[in-house]
């Protein structure tokens, strides 16, 4: 019987909290940068666009190279190129080259992603996918969390851009030693190490999760125009100080990290229909929760309704990830993963030029949290019915030679 390959779970672990402490430091410290030298708003956007865009842009590439090419060699180009442009952005003098040093960075992290979430149910076995998955999110969530602080600590300490860029490219080598350092290793090319995939051919996505992907990305794309307008809903309309927002908003990452554990447990043997039923259910709560939110007449009221959030978004996280595992193709996982982070990404950057341009229009940012949290609540109300049908017209059943799961109509 198989086991779970706990000590390659937490390499990788490990090595996305360096590395993504590394890439959360790089674009604090650039900012930062930007804002001291009297850079336009343009510019900062054009740098938070260009952490975005690879993702989006490359996912038919980086899917591909994932479900073909050795996993081991891919997160040691991925780092290497990370390490490059960050090496690349010390040295950067003007807006445009700093923003494809940007570009490049994400790159690398663009096709480290799919790697990862390929590689994750291939170290584990199908019960331990939910716990293997909250592990993957903690790092993630720490990762973003170290980065920041660390980057306003290291430009004021050392007062030199071009240094602490140095020191954020160190934090990439964490993302070339996890490749070296993994046993686990896929990809079509790997022959006898990964046989479940030689000569695979590579079937549609399955209907469930295409269903899932465009239902979460069009609740991500309305809820995420909150992030933009938070500080000035804080700041402005509840009149609090920098720190209370601060503080509000860092009880989001810890919330993801205690909702991830939460929900590992409970999807362990659970059904995939139920999954997405919780999944749908979650965001319908987060929806509610914004609605909320545009109602709230002083900045104490926002912890527990961000808290919630929270909550509900490490549970959501979890789910998905054990959806997409479960329901992907061996030889495709990368692909498909591909495709998912590249959706949430997109809506992500929809819902953020969203609220630009309401802003831009003088609304309120009562009403634009009021707006959002309507469109999201009705945006689930709508998608929910078809995830439930698309749950109960299909059934998974495992192929004892590919061990695939493909759907199956029910008698």
């Amino acid at each position: 019987m198989r086991k779970s390959a706990w000590l390659d779970v937490w390499i990788i672990a490990v090595s996305q909290i360096i590395s993504g402490s590394g890439a959360y430091l790089a674009l604090t410290t650039l900012i930062l940068t930007l804002q001291d030298t009297g850079a336009t708003g343009l510019a900062v956007a054009g740098v938070t666009v260009a952490a975005s865009l690879p993702v989006v842009a490359l996912a038919p590439v980086t899917g591909r190279l994932a479900d073909r090419f050795d996993s081991r060699l891919l997160m040691v180009v991925a780092g290497v190129v990370q390490i490059a442009g960050c090496l690349l952005l010390s040295f950067a003098g003007s807006t445009v080259l700093r923003i494809a040093c940007v570009l490049l960075i994400y790159s690398g992290t663009a096709l480290g992603l799919p790697v990862r979430a390929a590689l994750l149910p291939v170290m584990v076995t199908e019960e331990d996918l939910p716990r293997a998955g909250a592990i993957n999110q903690s790092a993630t969530v720490i990762g973003s969390m170290f980065g920041p602080p660390i980057a306003g600590f290291a430009y004021h300490a050392v007062g030199s851009a071009p240094g602490t860029l140095r020191w954020a490219a160190v934090g990439f080598l964490a993302t070339v030693v996890g490749g070296l350092l993994v046993r686990t290793r896929r990809g079509t090319r790997m022959g006898e190490e990964h046989p479940a995939a030689a000569g695979a051919a590579r079937p549609p996505m399955d209907r469930l999760l295409k269903v899932v992907f465009i239902g979460l990305a069009a609740v991500v794309g309305a809820i995420s125009a909150v992030d933009v307008v938070a500080v000035f809903f804080v700041r402005e309309t509840l009149e609090s100080s920098a720190q209370t927002y601060g503080l509000i908003m860092a009880t989001w990452p810890i919330g993801m990290v205690a909702g991830a554990w939460g929900q590992a447990k409970l999807a362990e043997k659970a059904p995939d229909a139920r999954l997405s039923g919780w999944l749908f259910g979650s965001l319908a709560i987060t929806a509610t929760g914004v609605v909320l939110l545009a109602a709230v007449g002083s900045a104490p009221w926002m912890v527990p309704i961000w808290l919630a959030g929270g909550l509900l978004n490490g549970a959501a996280n979890v789910l998905v990830t054990t959806l997409v595992a479960r329901r992907s193709p061996v030889a495709n996982r990368g692909h498909v993963a591909a495709i998912m982070q590249a959706a949430v990404q997109a809506s992500l950057l929809a819902g953020y030029l969203f609220a630009g341009l309401a802003l831009t229009a003088n609304l309120t940012p009562r009403m634009i949290i009021l707006g959002c949290g309507v469109i999201a609540v009705v945006t689930v109300a709508f998608i929910s019915p078809w995830v439930r049908a698309a749950a109960r017209s299909s059934e998974l059943v495992t192929s004892p030679v590919l061990g695939d799961r493909v759907p199956q109509p029910q008698e």
